[in-house]
C-alpha cells in the first residue's frame, strides 16, 4: 500500500520516523512549533505500514496534472490525528482534493478541540470534509466527546480509538513500571502556550501550573520538559542572548514570579530537557518513575515506553484520552489534595493496563478494517 501524506507535521527520516523540517538552527531556537504535531505524526507512521510515501499540500489548489501523479503512486491518503473538529478549522483545497481523487482516507486519532465539552456546529465546509471521508472510510476519532461532536453534525460511520501516540512501542504486552513505594524521580511536562480554545481561564491555568511545579520541586526528584516555546529552548541550549532575552520575557510576564520564579529559573538552567523529536523522547521519558504535566503528548509517550502517566484535566482533549484509555486524571486542585504517591497509585492504573491489549487489538483492527497494514 502506497500513502498520499496529508496535514504531515516535520519530515520523515523513513517510512515509519518523523523529525521537523530541516531548517536552520536560528529558526529551531527562536520559533514556536508544537511539538505534539510531530508525535502524533510520528506515532502513526510507526503503526501504519505501507511501502512508499507521497507528501501531499492541501493548500495548493487540484490540477489535472496533480490528480495523476497521486493516483499513480498511491493507493490511500493518510490523514495525521489533530484537533481538526472545531468551527475555525480551515482545511484549504483539501475536500477538493478527496473528491478529485477518491481515494479511502486513513485518520486515526482525530478530535474536536473546544474549552469545555460544548456542542460545535461546523461550517459547511467542515461537514462536507468529515461526510466525504465518512462515504469512503471509518473515521477513527479519539474518544467520546468527538464521537458526539461528528454524531451531531451528521457524520456517523465512526469509531472511538484513542491516539496512536500511546501504541507508538508497538507492544501489546506493556507493563507500566511503578516504582516501589511511590514515585521519587519525576518528569513534568510545560505548556505556557494556551488560549482560550484550551483553557477556560488562561491566567489561572498558569499560576496553576507554576504553584504544581513548586510542590513537586520539594516532594520529588523533578525534571521539566519543554515542548516548543523559544524561551525554554534558549535555556536548553544555554544561548547567553537569547536566555537573557528569553529571562527579561519571562519576568515581564511574570513566570518567574517574585515567589517561584528563583527556583523554577533554576530548575530552567539545570533540568530542563526540550523534546526536539519523538524518538529522542522515547530514550528520555523511561528514566522516569512517573511522567505529569500539561502537555498530551508527553504523557501518552511516556506511557507507551511503561512509564505510569497522569493528566491534567484542563481542556477538552486531555480529559477526552483519559476517558478513552482509563488513564487517571486530576483536576489541579484535585492532584494538590494528594500526596504523589497516592496520585499515581498503581491501583489507579489497573483498568488502563487491563484494557490495554484489547484498545491495542482494536486499533490494529480499525486500521485493517479500512484496508491498511500495520506494524502492530
Amino acid at each position: 500500500m502506497r500513502a498520499a501524506l496529508v496535514k504531515y507535521s516535520g519530515r520523515r527520516l523513513n517510512n515509519h520516523e518523523a523529525v521537523w523540517f530541516d531548517t536552520p538552527f536560528s529558526r529551531t531556537l527562536e520559533d514556536y512549533y508544537n511539538t505534539g504535531d510531530i508525535c502524533v505524526y510520528d506515532s502513526t507512521l510507526r503503526v501504519v505500514d505501507y511501502s512508499e510515501g507521497l507528501s501531499l499540500n492541501i493548500d495548493e489548489p487540484v490540477t489535472e496534472e496533480g490528480v495523476r501523479r497521486v493516483k499513480e503512486r498511491c493507493d490511500f491518503i493518510l490523514l495525521r490525528g489533530s484537533n481538526y473538529i472545531h468551527e475555525a478549522m480551515d482545511w484549504g483545497h483539501f475536500p477538493a482534493w478527496v473528491e478529485a481523487l477518491d481515494l479511502p482516507v486513513l485518520c486515526i486519532g482525530v478530535g474536536a478541540q473546544a474549552e469545555t465539552e460544548r456542542p460545535i456546529a461546523l461550517p459547511p465546509e467542515g461537514r462536507r470534509l468529515w461526510q466525504m471521508i465518512a462515504e469512503r472510510t471509518q473515521i477513527g476519532v479519539r474518544g467520546a466527546f468527538s464521537a458526539e461532536t461528528l454524531h451531531r453534525n451528521g457524520i456517523h460511520n465512526l469509531e472511538i480509538v484513542g491516539c496512536p501516540s500511546i501504541f507508538r512501542a508497538r507492544d501489546r504486552d506493556m507493563t507500566l513500571r511503578h516504582a516501589p513505594g511511590g514515585p521519587r524521580r519525576v518528569t513534568f511536562s510545560l505548556r505556557r502556550e494556551v488560549g482560550s480554545t484550551y483553557a477556560v481561564d488562561p491566567a489561572a491555568f498558569i499560576a496553576t501550573q507554576k504553584r504544581i511545579i513548586a510542590k513537586l520541586d520539594l516532594s520529588s526528584d523533578l525534571y521539566l520538559s519543554c515542548h516548543g516555546e523559544p524561551e525554554e529552548k534558549a535555556f536548553f541550549f544555554r544561548s547567553p542572548r537569547h536566555m537573557e532575552r528569553a529571562t527579561a520575557k519571562l519576568v515581564a510576564e511574570n513566570w518567574f514570579d517574585e515567589v517561584t520564579g528563583a527556583r523554577l529559573k533554576a530548575l530552567y538552567e539545570s533540568r530542563l530537557y526540550y523534546v526536539g523529536a519523538p524518538g529522542d523522547y522515547d530514550v528520555y521519558a523511561p528514566q522516569f518513575d512517573a511522567a505529569l504535566g500539561y502537555r498530551v503528548h508527553a504523557v501518552l509517550p511516556a506511557v507507551a515506553t511503561g512509564v505510569p502517566g497522569v493528566l491534567f484535566s484542563y481542556d477538552t482533549r486531555s480529559r477526552e484520552l483519559a476517558e478513552t484509555f482509563d488513564l487517571p486524571i486530576y483536576s489541579p486542585a484535585e492532584f494538590e489534595r494528594q500526596t504523589l504517591a497516592d496520585a499515581l497509585a498503581p491501583a489507579r492504573f489497573a483498568r488502563f493496563q487491563q484494557l490495554f491489549p484489547e484498545r491495542y487489538d482494536r486499533m490494529k483492527s480499525f486500521i485493517e478494517r479500512n484496508g491498511v497494514q500495520t506494524r502492530m
